[in-house]
């Protein structure tokens, strides 16, 4: 009797569902960005999609970036994307990806008259950038220190159009490829200037350590598929350009 009770125990947990996850993203097209009222994206469309697979409830809601990278570092049941897997962040998170790529850019004014052709060559000027962002790492570890930085995007585009006398003037902005355009049209600024992509990489779902290891499990497995069948890059596909 004892033994059967045993095993039904057992199987109840095997057929319990998985734990929600709350997953935090921000507004970084087109990867990631919220229209009409919703959160959308080519990682978005990757993520939910992991989510209906693995059978992990997943609930995404946009944060700004610097206080989602804090919370999915702590949180029971937290996960963030689209986030870089740099070697001082391996750590932090448990990872599931790659599940899109992106590209590093800076831009600047459609008069910036400056050449950048190399890393070396943004030591010149003053860099606007966001808090905890991948790419402000990156470019400091490259010993390019001469960055101000802002909790958003949104707050970065405009400082481009001040004068060069305000203390929060810079000469260019560090974004990437498919964010830069839609930020910069929102503050006004539609003729942004692409001046230097200086990195692409692949980006990830990265959750916080206390996130049940049986979740990143199916997740990663259900990615896999995705993978395999080819539904990952068709969803990819449909938002190329955007």
């Amino acid at each position: 009797m004892k033994l059967r009770i045993a095993g039904l125990i057992v199987s109840a947990l095997a057929a319990a569902p998985a734990a929600a996850l709350t997953v935090l993203t921000e507004e970084n097209p087109p990867l990631n960005f919220s229209e009409g009222g919703r959160i959308t994206g080519a990682a978005t469309a990757v993520v939910t999609e992991m989510g209906r697979r693995s059978g992990v409830p997943l609930t995404i809601s946009m944060s700004g970036w610097d206080e989602a990278y804090r919370r999915a570092q702590s949180g029971l049941d937290t996960c963030l994307y689209s986030t870089a897997r740099l070697p001082a962040r391996e750590r932090l998170f448990q990872w599931v990806g790659p599940i899109a790529t992106n590209r590093w850019a800076v831009y600047g004014r459609p008069d910036f008259a400056g050449t950048v052709a190399k890393l070396d060559d943004l030591k010149k000027y003053r860099l606007g950038g966001v808090k905890t962002d991948a790419k402000v790492t990156y470019l400091k570890e490259m010993s390019v220190v001469n960055i101000l930085e802002w909790g958003s995007e949104r707050e970065i585009a405009p400082k481009l159009a001040l004068p060069k006398t305000n203390a929060d003037y810079i000469d260019l902005w560090i974004s990437s490829v498919g964010a830069a355009p839609r930020v910069a049209r929102e503050a006004k600024l539609p003729d942004v200037k692409l001046v230097y992509v200086f990195r692409e990489l692949p980006v990830y779902l990265a959750c916080s350590p206390q996130v049940p290891k049986d979740a990143i499990a199916k997740l990663t497995q259900a990615l896999e598929s995705m993978n395999k069948d080819g539904t990952a890059a068709k969803l990819a596909e449909g938002f190329a350009g955007k």
